[in-house]
């Protein structure tokens, strides 16, 4: 080896490698769309998640002006999968008429799984291995699975002191802390009355959820970021669980869901719900190759664990840790998605990170509009683009929290927004 040779050799060959990789360094959304949200029973009780995926899928596509030959994977949130088959996002992106050639899979991160898979895509075209990544989120939670235990596989000679009961997997896999089998909304009512949270404060909290959802909704600013959905009973497009005449009054009246003393009622908690959403992702060489614009940027992103029961809480650290990566602060953000599994988690956001409630969730939230689990993480970025776009406005945070304990957190910046 030559001194001084060698070296500048091997720098000069980081430095093409670098300049190679630095194409798929910016990760761009082209499209983002998202079904309507049926109730639980409701709109879309007969059709699985596949289905609901491959139309988001179809649809995004559509928009983003890219050729579906050009996809290279597809990454869907899902949580409640037992007897749908195998590979949910595989199945979708086939019913969307994507070619044979493109893989999928699915996320399960419990209510964060749609926003990860937002994560898991950019990652993918920031490493350089794609250039078009289709991501989202689907969830039938109306068409959940029942169970029975495994012992049940291997016969049972005698009955006598047996018992084969059935397990609802919609409130095992998706809503129940599998430390200390607590409902989460027995968590929720805990952290709660730890950080002194009023039963008023939640109320207050699900009735601007719905007034803003249904204001949303009859001006028209939904259209934009929902492709109707046909049915047999005729095409939707409107979100089932928005209640336009709620009061506080109502709200105030409302038993306890998860105690007796309990502050979360079914008002003041997300519904059960089934939908989907997809986002289209894309690196700069399918920017340029496609001649194609963006809606947006996704410019930096977060997770972080915390003690299970903790879950609403683990937002406040999320947005605190992104916000430190990008080197921001609260004030610094137009607007802020958070989800609202239960209103505590918006009391909190708002309490210990001062986000102010006029910039929180503009369009109402999951208790008004629902939370299909699976789908969730997708919908409230393709809202908060849409929320940015109403109010031309340029940044944004939507973060999440989930079950076991977390959360995830996606800084976006406009760029054209959703027409």
């Amino acid at each position: 080896m030559i001194l001084g040779v060698y070296p500048q050799t091997k720098i000069f060959e980081k430095f093409l490698y670098l300049e190679k990789i630095n194409k798929h360094m910016r990760v761009y959304i082209l499209s983002a769309v998202r079904t309507a949200i049926g109730k639980f029973g409701g709109y879309f009780k007969d059709i699985n998640p596949p289905e609901l995926g491959g139309i988001v899928i179809q649809e995004a596509l559509k928009r983003s002006g890219i050729p579906s030959s050009s996809v290279d994977l597809v990454i869907m949130g899902n949580v409640l999968r037992a007897g749908h088959g195998q590979d949910l996002a595989r199945q979708a992106l086939l019913k969307a008429n994507l070619p044979v050639t493109v893989d999928g899979y699915c996320i399960d991160m419990v209510c964060s799984s749609g926003m990860m898979s937002i994560i898991n895509g950019g990652q993918m075209i920031k490493s350089g291995d794609a250039e078009v990544v289709v991501v989202g989120g689907m969830e039938s939670m109306s068409r959940a699975a029942f169970s029975i235990s495994a012992d049940a596989r291997w016969g049972v000679k005698s009955a006598l002191h047996k018992e084969f009961k059935l397990t609802d997997t919609m409130l095992y896999d998706g809503l129940t802390d599998p430390a200390n089998y607590k409902l989460m909304g027995q968590e929720a009512d805990m952290i709660a009355k730890e950080r002194d949270v009023k039963r008023e404060e939640l109320d207050n909290v699900a009735f601007e959820s719905h007034m803003r959802a249904y204001k949303a909704t009859a001006s028209g600013n939904f259209k934009s970021e929902v492709v109707p959905v046909t049915t047999s009973n005729g095409e939707v497009y409107q979100d089932e669980g928005i209640r336009k005449d709620t009061s506080l009054e109502k709200l105030s009246k409302l038993r306890p869901a998860f105690g007796e003393n309990g502050l979360h009622t079914a008002g003041n908690s997300s519904q059960i719900s089934d939908g989907a959403s997809a986002l289209v992702l894309a690196g700069e060489s399918a920017i340029t190759k496609f001649g194609v614009e963006p809606i947006a940027e996704l410019k930096g992103i977060s997770w972080i664990g915390t003690e299970g029961w903790r879950f609403p809480e683990a937002p406040v650290y999320a947005i605190k840790k992104l916000l430190s990566k990008i080197g921001k602060t609260v004030n610094d953000i137009d607007y802020f998605e958070n989800n609202e599994a239960f209103a505590v988690a918006s009391v909190l956001v708002h309490k210990l990170l001062g986000i102010p409630y006029e910039r929180l969730n503009l369009f109402g939230g999951a208790i008004a509009l629902g939370h299909p689990i699976g789908a969730s993480g997708a919908r409230i970025v393709t809202t908060l683009i849409n929320v940015l776009t109403k109010n031309n406005a340029e940044k944004g945070i939507a973060s999440l929290c989930h079950g076991t304990g977390g959360a995830t957190a996606i800084y976006i910046e406009k760029v054209r927004g959703l027409k």
